[in-house]
């Protein structure tokens, strides 16, 4: 069995460990998006555990209440973002633990003309 990817943000309070490859990474030019400068990384909820959160998770909620950007309250990193409607979490694949963000193969998606207010991705 591969070995869990280690994710954290900047300071270390909140890190995350997932049992899935690293993979369908995407980079969204949305309003929000492009500010966070997240690289997504879908993966299923349920493949993801939350190992240290000494301080909890921020949200900023948007368009809905259901879903949200969660960051680390002391640093301000970006970790994911939820609410999708298929069960999946979208991590910040910079937060990604020793590997060259440079070296993974990133998509890219028009959010900004192509998304219509009330989609998600």
């Amino acid at each position: 069995m591969p070995k869990p990817t280690r994710l954290s943000c900047h300071c270390g309070a909140i890190s995350l460990e997932v049992d899935a490859p690293v993979e369908r990474l995407l980079q969204c030019n949305c309003s929000t998006c492009r500010r966070f400068g997240a690289i997504h990384w879908y993966v299923p909820a349920d493949k993801v555990r939350m190992l240290e959160q000494s301080r909890p998770l921020s949200t900023y909620a948007w368009r809905h209440v259901h879903e949200g950007h969660h960051f680390c309250g002391t640093c301000g990193s970006s970790v994911m973002r939820t609410g999708y409607p298929d069960g999946v979490i979208a991590l910040n694949a910079c937060c990604i633990e020793q590997v060259d963000i440079f070296s993974l193969p990133v998509e890219r998606f028009d959010g900004r003309t192509k998304m219509p207010p009330g989609i998600t991705r």
